[in-house]
């Protein structure tokens, strides 16, 4: 760690934006897994992140120079009820250090003790927890969708008192920015006009400097577009993968456009537009179907809090159906590829949709169907249920205005439908063994995560969903 060069601009704000808090080491530390990929993004090997140095530094007991640690402050809606004050409650942002390609990138401590925002708990992470979203980071990162990663994981013998049995981790998490909508929900709603527009240049400087050679008029438009085009494309990759986030309230929102906070989330197995991974979401607020307008209603709560940074408190209009025009689009391409389509055709949304509706009346693995239907050729069958066959009657005509050939298109298809989603009983399955101390089935889903769309010899369970029927329910 000393290899790299460690600055904190938090540090040159107001202090109104973060409190200075060391980690609480944690006892008997051992590293439970190191991401070599995510490494190499700050340069380093393996080795260099998962020496005796590298652990007393993630544990908090001896952080290199130039490390400032802080925990900040921000608000949120949560389920759509708006809380004035939030903060990492078990984050410590160690600082910032620039990788490979002049990249940027935002090292946290996701569980390393109490901070002053942490209310009633006490700041630790659960090692079954912190796996989940390691896993998940990795799984969506090599899916091509945004999202903080782990550096690396750390267990320990520090027992949970609020969760007996469990043991705490400590979750070294990168990104680039972890500056969420909840960050000037804070200020906006304190009416504290002068730290959010600090905040407001602070984050143009520091992760939009393309925005710099813009009119300053023009700045909060422009930023407020830039976040509202990013999030409406992650959505749309989430759907078009059928990942469910689970707790998208506004603090768990990134203007890096990055995938945050992962707690209840869930791949969608069988096709069902209601499915949520929260059984907390008694409102199904955030379940699959819901997950675009949550969206842009999430813009929207940005958007007010930058009303007093705009010459109108209007919100413009066309801020607004930039979101469902962005999402729109990006999701019929997204779809449009897993279909094998290189052409637009203006009944493409319609195929989309009829398919989604044959999928759910029958229950098909979502993420199976799509690999198994590169395979698809006119006059071959595949073994499909009677409820998809009049939809592949639609997509061989669809295909016939396709000038590539079969093979091609399934070598094309073959490269955006994964074969290996993270699938809820095997992740449990690593959780289970991880707390009895054996990570075996983590190295192995890691593996299989961070290369999706090969297929592994002898790894085809790993590929199917969890009912009994995994077959039938896979082809429909």
């Amino acid at each position: 760690m000393n290899t790299l060069q460690w600055t904190n601009h938090w540090l040159q704000r107001s202090p109104s934006f973060y409190r200075r808090v060391d980690p609480t080491p944690l006892a008997a530390p051992y590293f439970a897994h190191c991401n070599a990929q995510a490494a190499q993004l700050l340069g380093l090997n393996a080795e260099q992140i998962s020496n005796d140095e590298a652990l007393r530094c993630f544990n908090g007991d001896a952080l290199p120079s130039g490390m400032q640690p802080i925990a900040t402050v921000y608000a949120g809606h949560q389920f759509g009820i708006f809380t004035s004050q939030l903060g990492d409650g078990r984050a410590i942002t160690l600082g910032e250090t620039q990788g490979v390609n002049r990249q940027t990138y935002e090292i946290q401590l996701k569980g390393a003790g109490l901070t002053p925002y942490s209310r009633t708990l006490d700041g630790r992470y659960p090692l079954g927890a912190a796996i989940r979203e390691y896993l998940a980071g990795e799984a969506l990162t090599a899916l091509g969708i945004p999202c903080t990663r782990a550096l690396c994981l750390l267990g320990s013998g520090t027992e949970i008192r609020r969760e007996p049995g469990e043991t705490a981790a400590i979750l070294v998490r990168m990104a680039r920015s972890h500056i969420r909508f909840g960050h000037f929900e804070y200020f906006h709603h304190r009416d504290d006009i002068d730290d959010l527009r600090e905040l407001f240049v602070f984050v143009i400087e520091r992760h939009f400097p393309e925005l710099l050679n813009e009119a300053a008029e023009k700045w909060p438009l422009r930023l407020l577009e830039t976040v509202i085009e990013r999030t409406a494309r992650l959505i749309a990759d989430w759907q078009s993968v059928g990942f469910v986030h689970g707790v998208m309230n506004t603090d768990n929102m990134a203007l890096s456009g990055e995938t945050l906070d992962l707690g209840p989330f869930g791949f969608m197995e069988a096709y069902d537009p209601g499915f949520s991974p929260n059984p907390s979401d008694d409102q199904h607020r955030y379940q699959y179907d819901q997950q675009p307008d949550i969206g842009r209603w999430n813009c929207l709560a940005l958007a007010q809090s930058f009303t007093s940074l705009l010459s109108s408190p209007t919100i413009p209009a066309g801020l607004l159906r930039l979101y469902r025009q962005t999402y729109q689009q990006h999701y019929l391409q997204a779809m449009r590829a897993k279909l094998g389509l290189q052409t637009q055709h203006p009944g493409d949304i319609d195929l989309v949709n009829s398919l989604l509706s044959a999928l759910a009346r029958c229950g098909t693995d979502y993420a199976g169907f799509f690999r198994d239907l590169a395979c698809f050729e006119p006059g071959r069958g595949l073994r499909y249920s009677a409820s998809l066959q009049s939809w592949l009657d639609s997509y061989q005509d669809r295909l016939s205005l396709e000038k590539s050939p079969p093979g091609e298109r399934r070598e094309r298809m073959s490269r955006v439908n994964p074969c290996y989603v993270l699938r809820g009983h095997f992740l449990d399955q690593a959780v289970q063994s991880a707390g009895q101390g054996d990570f075996t089935e983590l190295d192995r889903l890691l593996a299989l995560l961070q290369n999706p769309y090969e297929e592994q010899p002898g790894m085809d369970f790993y590929s199917l969903p969890q009912q009994k029927d995994s077959v039938s329910r896979r082809l429909g």
